[in-house]
């Protein structure tokens, strides 16, 4: 029984990250890429 309880608290946890229920944002990132066309050397 308590290992079932175990999953449900994962899944309860999951779901709620997931559709932003009861939580909030602490830290955000950003994720770049490089822009070839700034690095062309048809300039």
């Amino acid at each position: 029984m308590i290992f079932a309880l175990v999953g449900c608290g994962k899944q309860l946890a999951k779901l709620m990250i997931e559709y932003d229920l009861g939580v909030s944002t602490v830290a955000t990132y950003k994720v770049k890429r490089i822009d070839s066309d700034f690095f062309s050397e048809d300039v």
